[in-house]
């Protein structure tokens, strides 16, 4: 497999970080990862924040994982980037300013592909799964975790994207 030459914007999970796995694992030479404390900041904080990144990074893909995925999702259709999503947090809860990510995050012709691990064992990927299906292509594989047991797998959803999706 060869390096992807896109300009990538890794968004990481909840508690996460530019040191996760998820994010070296991904076999890029332009790739970004900039510390986001979800915790103690609000949505619309976060979401300012990401439309600020994107407008100086200025990437050509967007990666993000579990509560990253989610803000994939929501800056992909804002901003008309294509994602790659894994595992993500569709509805997250940890505060009760976010809301669940809703069929106007989904419907749009941005091309998007999901990554599950269906043995996550803090999120119901078969209710993602079935949530996604009608909107993007969803790759899944049994066992895994919700951090992910093969995050490399993301490559060659990323050669996909590139190749299928992408003029490059």
């Amino acid at each position: 497999m060869t390096t992807c030459p896109l300009k990538i914007l890794f968004l990481h999970g909840l508690d996460s970080s530019r040191e996760s796995t998820r994010f070296h694992a991904i076999d890029a030479d332009h790739k970004y990862c900039i510390d986001v404390d979800y915790r103690n900041l609000n949505f619309q904080t976060v979401a300012n924040f990401y439309r600020e990144t994107i407008a100086k990074i200025q990437p050509e893909i967007l990666i993000g994982h579990s509560l990253g995925a989610y803000w994939a999702l929501k800056m992909s259709a804002l901003c008309k980037i294509p994602a790659i999503i894994a595992n993500p947090s569709l509805s997250p809860d940890f505060r009760t300013d976010y809301p669940p990510i809703s069929e106007d995050d989904l419907e749009h012709d941005i091309a998007q592909i999901a990554y599950l691990e269906l043995g996550d064992e803090e999120l119901d990927m078969y209710a993602v799964q079935q949530q996604l299906e009608p909107y993007m292509q969803v790759q899944t594989v049994e066992g895994g975790h919700h951090r992910l047991a093969s995050p490399e797998n993301i490559n060659g959803l990323l050669q996909h994207m590139q190749t299928h999706f992408l003029k490059k």
